[in-house]
């Protein structure tokens, strides 16, 4: 059954399109806005969301939702909101054991501002739980070397994966902007001027 965020989506559909329509008669232009009046109302209905919302971690759902946690108050939601963040749980919960729980943690930790900085968090620690279990199989005694280089290959894999995404996650923040410091030195007759490095004290070889 198509979820009341989904609903009010197809209803703003609805709406564009009776906007769209190019009426031949008068009859049909009054129609035409009869329905995208409708359709829009319809849709902010949908978008309205019940008073006993739970939100925490960043995401917000609703109570009879089957992976609800812990309560907290909500401030600005519709229920497209809702719903996207009910997928996120559900699609962490679906992987393994405790999934969920790391998911919204590392999105917590990490200030997920948005709906793509808490993807992005679900996805890397995703990828670390897939890594940590990926090397504890390849340290097996009892596996075949082939099997255990191949296991250690795929658990590498992972932990680059992480940190391309964690990489990716301080792009997104920074613009992808890099900063360059230029220091301008001025150097009097006899002086020396120091660009990088360290000094040490004591008498310099002649």
């Amino acid at each position: 059954m198509p979820k009341r965020g989904e609903l009010s989506i197809r209803a703003q559909q609805k709406a564009a399109r009776a906007a769209a329509q190019k009426p031949t008669t008068f009859n049909e232009a009054v129609s035409n806005q009869m329905d995208e009046a409708l359709a829009r109302l319809e849709a902010q209905e949908l978008l309205q969301v019940p008073e006993n919302l739970v939100s925490a971690c960043g995401e917000t759902i609703q109570r009879d939702f089957l992976s609800g946690h812990v309560v907290d108050t909500l401030k600005h939601p519709n229920m497209i909101n809702v719903g996207a963040s009910e997928l996120r749980v559900d699609l962490a919960a679906s992987v393994c054991s405790g999934a969920v729980e790391a998911a919204l943690d590392a999105a917590e930790s990490a200030g997920a501002a948005n709906s793509l900085e808490k993807m992005l968090c679900h996805q890397m620690a995703v990828m670390h739980s897939a890594a940590m279990k990926l090397a504890s199989r390849s340290l097996g005694n009892t596996m075949p070397p082939a099997e255990m280089a191949r296991l250690s290959n795929a658990s590498a894999r992972m932990m680059q994966v992480f940190q391309e995404a964690l990489l990716t996650l301080h792009k997104i923040r920074s613009g992808g902007k890099q900063t360059v410091v230029v220091q301008h030195v001025q150097v009097t007759e006899g002086g020396q001027a120091l660009i990088a490095g360290s000094v040490n004290s004591g008498k310099g070889r002649g």
